[in-house]
């Protein structure tokens, strides 16, 4: 064979300046097998492989060497062959995924093969065969389908068969949901997370796509189609969903596994797609859904509309035999589903400027809600009732005639800008626990899947594939009410759209049976856009907002180019309230770009079977990163203006006043206001590369002992931007490292890592020689390569961002002559009236009122240690059971969003009395950098976990007796120090950045489950024609009860953890949580109390609020930062199959399918803010840990028709 070597070149090197002689050498190791690549052809199916190995042996037992043993594809006749050493033993690497027939032959002796052998993706699978010499018969055959324990391979895992992808009831038919069947594996339920389908999610709208191995986080899962990577970058998400009828199997990987494997911290996902065959074959489906099937939920008021329509097919065989096969499929989905919001909006009254009794309609208990901002500092400080209680007009300063204390608000104070927002809110229309709002708006999907796949085998040693796959999904997300009021700021009305393309190519080569080689390229293409219905309206410009649509006319007219600045102003009240306006980061562009090849050289050498390879990643992440460029108010962020507490030294006149941030808005004032522009695009061009050489030894040092020996290095190097759009804030200095300026690099001084090397260890043991007891062990270090970040980060620094802030302590609302001579300013306040604070031209670190990231040079990426070790026993009934512990101790986790910026609270005073959040001995800390207002996020590898579990599963192997089950339970414990990335994974835990953080903050995870258990069943019911009942049954009676099938999906485990907070920080030390602005303060917890109740309805009470109290004036909440669990979580899902024969080897397939089978409601979170609401001051909310939604649908029916051919 000619060797080539067009444009191979080494890589540019990666060393950082405190490079090693050691790392040198690795780089010329990278050297050296991108030249082998590119001499050696690519190869087929990725990482889709798996292998046979064995003993051949006589009769007494003796090895026969010389041996041929040959692998044979029952579906496409690829066949490959080796021969046995001098030990007698074989070994076949490199399978592609299929059934396969095993023979072996020898001179002398009969020939002997097994059929129907299954090999599964990533399975080592040991085959041995005992042959007799020859005599009159020459060949035996022997049934291939009972399996033993898998005896060398150390990893832990699950392989999802074909079986189980097609036949469990999956609701959506999104495969993700069995990949949480393995053991140890774990999912959010939080329906607002970022990888659940949450409304405001743009990356889920598909589906949900959490997955959670050993405390990881959602967003450290490698997802790889084909061997080829599959990820998107925005979030750290999935990039195709493939449709059920194109995956042939996946295995989730989860610890242990291979040096192969690891460019991300969490599980490694192997998906296999379909290939054609010698036979043609394909399907025709549809699944129906309607609101008629299906049951009403605790919280809905109707039953919710759930109509879906989902058809596609199949097809796949030969076009040439034995040569070239082809497999296509297809899928369209058309789903309306309505989702149960509940919710706090302002009542009538309070619109109307009457702020007597909250939103639920109860009165302050010292008759008082809100205090006139505009006379504090007066002897009666509160607004003025006539005799008929109207509220008597005011003078030009704010001020009125006395009169009668009262909570309303005068007509000629109220800002027609805010009543213009508190109008968006809709009507409250119930009196639930904790809410006086529901809506049930319509959810709508509309997704277009398709994938193609050409296998050809060149000639018995070269084998191509490729792959093509497209998904397309269109949908409208509704934020909760019909207008632009929604649960949350960063979900409202939107559109969003999802463009995703997978593309994998292939081609493998066999020197010699001792010898092979496969690689692999793949294109990942993945688009994400939201639209938020208010973009465009110029609705904040109509309200009579200055400046904050700077792409507007005064009039309200849209300029050209001002697309990202013509929306309505996000208003982000505290105490429970609904959000008002268009949502954060709309209009969006998350984009996705990964260029991925893999070379994997496979060297069969004595008792050592030998991987060399490298896998390459070039990313491109094109990202809008406006966060608010309508503009951003958080009404009582800082506190309410319309709230007042009395001096110590007060009359017993004076009452306090808890205030409401809706009264703040009604009168135009907010203590919080945000605006950022982009300079030179709204989208910045990240690039970023993961370079990882790998070695893997698998040494077979006698029969009953295999250890495995590898060693990776991970290298990930610093994100760069397409035009040097970014930049370093260093807060030691006060400087701006701008990237490509002064000297600066491109990564805006963000060094290599170069130690990155990922060592793995592991052994498996035949107990006493035995094929039916395995001990495996293994420990492995992996990196984190997670650099996305979101949005957030250095490219939001000046000069490529501007940004206004205007915070102010509440108080003193308005430079009227009673501030003056009580000597309070309201600086800082926003008014309505007189608008944002245009960014400056150009922003520089003196004139930026924003918030700065900081990134440290000698960035590390996360490293975790894990480590297992567990028992397989091989049971009667073709069961395997597996028990064993796994462990993990993960550091340098990237933390995004821990302001520096903070100094401690108010009560340090240098005393030993109160010490939390202070230096030793009480003293205050002050933070040392010269930036008053401007909070400093820490993009930081200050992360740490640690996770200890016990993990039991049994499963049938085969479907002995027509069952098939995989059950599995976890016993575990996660704790972390409240990591956040700016993503989906954003902790709402408020942590405390101050001195002893760690230890503050160190706490359960919020991804915990202490208990887990999750079974899958496949029976076919033992009824009618070559079946234990009625085998000669005719045929009606075997039309009517004949090849029925029932299918079970059954999920249990205890609820995660809950943060609770305090809305109403007076602390006197502002938080600012992972950069989203929340100021939140933690509830101080009463020694003793049991935090749990009955959970019993109609109160829907989970945490016992006389457990939790506020804490003083200047003082941090005393309480852990996760101090109680969620509700449990109990699912049944089911399907009942039947299956009817037809001629021509096809069948038609009935399936119906029950998703939370016994409508059991599976409760959200409780309610965690004490400040829940604006309660009076000093009192915890009434609705503080109340229930108000559920996580999983009523019970869902589905009906689907299916035709195989």
């Amino acid at each position: 064979m000619k060797l080539t070597m067009v444009g191979a070149t080494c890589p540019k090197s990666v060393a950082g300046p405190a490079d090693t002689k050691s790392h040198k050498l690795l780089f010329l190791v990278i050297c050296v097998i991108c030249v082998l690549a590119l001499m050696i052809p690519p190869a087929l199916h990725g990482q889709a492989v798996g292998s046979f190995s064995g003993n051949v042996l006589d009769k007494s037992g003796s090895a026969i060497p010389g041996a041929t043993v040959k692998a044979t594809s029952q579906a496409t006749g690829l066949s490959r062959d080796t021969k046995t050493d001098s030990a007698g033993h074989y070994l076949i690497p490199l399978l592609p995924v299929d059934t396969y027939t095993v023979r072996v032959d020898m001179q002398g002796f009969q020939s002997t093969e097994s059929r129907n052998l299954k090999l599964d993706v990533d399975q080592a699978r040991e085959l041995d065969f005992s042959i007799a010499t020859a005599t009159v018969v020459t060949s035996v055959t022997v049934s291939g389908d009972a399996v033993t324990a898998e005896t060398n391979n150390p990893s832990l895992g699950q392989v999802i068969t074909s079986q189980q992808v097609s036949q469990l009831p999956l609701n959506g038919r999104d495969f993700v949901q069995l990949a949480t069947l393995t053991a140890g594996a774990t999912a959010e339920t939080n329906p607002n997370s970022f990888f659940t389908s949450g409304t405001d999610s743009e990356v889920a709208a598909r589906g949900s796509f959490s997955l959670s191995v050993g405390g990881s986080r959602p967003n450290s899962t490698d997802w790889l189609l084909d061997g080829v990577d599959n990820n998107e970058l925005t979030a750290g998400g999935i990039g195709v969903f493939s449709s059920i009828d194109d995956i042939a199997e996946f295995k989730v990987l989860t610890y242990s596994y291979s040096a192969e494997y690891g460019s991300r911290a969490g599980p490694t996902v192997l998906v296999t797609t379909k290939s054609g065959t010698n036979n043609f074959h394909g399907s025709l489906f549809e699944f129906v859904r309607n609101t008629a099937f299906d049951a009403k939920g605790d919280f809905d008021t109707t039953t919710p509309k759930f109509n879906l329509n989902q058809f596609g097919g199949s097809i796949g065989g030969p076009i040439l035999h034995n040569k070239l096969f082809f497999f296509v499929d297809g899928e369209q989905k058309y789903q309306r589903q309505g989702i149960t919001f509940t919710g706090v909006v302002p009542s009538l009254a309070m619109r109307n400027g009457d702020f007597s009794a909250d939103a639920f309609g109860k009165p302050a208990p010292t008759g008082l809600g809100i205090a006139n901002p505009n006379v504090f500092g007066s002897s009666n400080p509160y607004f003025q009732c006539d005799a008929s209680g109207n509220p008597i007009t005011a003078n030009p300063d704010g001020s009125q005639a006395p009169g009668t204390n009262c909570s309303k608000i005068p007509q000629n104070l109220i800002n027609s800008a805010g009543q213009g927002l508190l109008d968006i809110y809709p009507a409250p229309n119930a009196s639930g626990s904790g809410y006086n709002y529901v809506n049930e708006p319509v959810r709508i999907l509309n997704e277009t899947k398709f994938d193609v796949r050409l296998d050809e085998t060149l000639t018995a040693n070269d084998n191509l594939f490729g792959r093509f796959s497209y998904d397309q999904a269109f949908s409208f997300a509704p934020g909760g009410a019909p207008t632009l009021a929604e649960a949350n700021a960063f979900g409202s009305n939107e559109n969003l759209v999802n463009h995703a393309r997978n593309v994998g190519i292939g081609w493998s080569h066999v020197f010699a049976a001792t010898t092979l080689n496969q690689a692999s390229f793949g294109y990942d293409r993945i688009f994400n856009y939201i639209n938020s219905l208010g973009n465009s309206s110029c609705g904040s410009a109509l309200l009579g907002i200055p400046n904050a649509d700077l792409g507007c006319s005064a009039s309200g007219t849209p300029l050209a180019g001002g697309a990202y600045s013509q929306g309505v102003v996000s208003v982000l009240p505290t105490s429970g309230y609904w959000a008002l306006g268009d949502r954060g980061y709309s209009p969006f562009q998350g984009g996705t770009n990964i260029f991925s090849f893999k070379d994997d050289l496979d060297l069969i050498r004595g008792k050592h079977d030998i991987h060399v390879g490298i896998d390459l990643r070039a990313n491109q992440m094109n990202v809008g990163t406006e966060a608010f460029s309508s503009g951003f108010l958080l009404p009582g962020a800082t506190g309410n203006f319309s709230g007042f507490t009395c001096p110590k030294d007060a009359s017993s006149a004076c009452v306090n006043a808890p205030g409401d941030p809706e009264a703040d808005l009604l009168m135009g004032i907010s203590g919080g206001a945000i605006h950022d522009q982009t300079y030179d695009g709204a989208v910045t061009g990240r690039r970023w590369k993961i370079i990882r050489p790998f070695v893997e030894d698998d040494w077979r040092i006698i029969p009953s002992l295999t250890l495995n020996l590898g060693l990776a290095w991970g290298i990930t190097t610093p994100i760069t931007e397409v035009h040097n759009r970014m930049a370093n804030y260093i807060p030691s200095t006060g400087e701006l490292q701008i990237a490509g300026q002064n000297g600066v690099s491109r990564s805006a001084g963000i060094n290599q890592f170069g130690g990155a090397y990922e060592p793995r260890l592991g052994l498996a043991w035949k107990v006493a020689g035995s094929d039916k007891t395995v001990l495996r062990a293994g420990f492995g270090i992996y990196h984190d390569s997670v650099w996305s970040q979101g949005a957030q980060g250095l490219w939001q620094n000046p000069p490529n961002l501007g940004e206004t802030d205007q915070f102010a302590g509440a108080g003193c609302a308005f430079a009227t002559s009673y501030c003056a001579t009580h000597g309070q300013t309201p600086s800082g306040t926003f008014y309505l009236s007189t608008g944002f604070a245009v960014p400056p031209t150009p922003p520089t670190v003196g004139n930026f009122e924003g918030t700065f990231y900081y990134q440290p040079r000698n960035f590390q990426p996360g490293r975790v240690r894990q480590y297992n070790v567990n028992v397989e026993r091989q049971l009667p009934g073709d069961v395997l059971l597996t028990a064993g512990y796994a462990g993990a101790v993960g550091g340098h986790i990237l933390v995004s969003g821990n302001d520096l910026n903070v100094s401690s609270p108010s009560a340090c005073v240098g005393t030993s009395s109160y010490t939390l959040g202070c230096l030793p001995g009480g003293a205050p800390y002050i933070a040392p950098y010269n930036l008053p207002f401007n909070a400093i996020l820490l993009f930081g590898d200050v992360g740490k976990t640690h996770y200890n579990s016990l993990q039991i599963k049994a499963e049938t192997k085969t479907p002995k007796h027509g069952l098939y089950a995989l059950i599995a339970y976890t016993y575990s414990k996660t704790y972390d120090n409240g990591l956040t990335d700016g993503l989906g994974s954003l902790l709402s835990a408020p942590y405390f950045p101050l001195p002893n953080w760690e230890n503050l903050d160190w706490g359960l995870s919020q991804i915990n489950l202490n208990h887990s258990f999750t079974a899958s069943i496949i029976y076919d019911l033992p009824f009618g024609k070559g079946k234990a009942f009625g085998s000669n049954m005719g045929t009606v009676g075997d039309t009517l009860i004949g090849n029925w099938q029932v299918t079970l999906i059954e999920r249990i485990s205890s609820g995660f953890p809950v943060p609770l907070i305090d809305s109403s920080n007076q602390s006197g030390a502002g938080f600012n949580a992972g950069g989203n602005g929340n100021n939140y303060n933690r509830p101080d917890q009463i020694p003793g109390c049991n935090t749990h109740t009955s959970h019993s309805a109609p109160n829907y009470l989970w945490i016992n609020p006389k457990c939790f109290a506020f804490p003083a004036a200047g003082e941090l909440g005393d309480a852990n930062r996760v101090p109680v669990s969620g509700p449990d979580f109990v699912n049944t899902d089911f399907s009942l199959i039947k299956q009817f024969r037809l001629p021509r080897e096809m069948g038609l397939n009935f399936r119906a399918e029950f998703f939370n089978l016994f409508n059991h409601p599976q409760y959200g979170s409780p309610i965690a803010d004490i400040n829940f609401a604006a309660p009076p001051q000093g009192q915890v909310s009434d609705s503080f840990g109340k229930v108000t939604s559920t996580v999983n649908n009523p019970r869902l029916i589905q009906l689907a028709l299916k035709l195989n051919f």
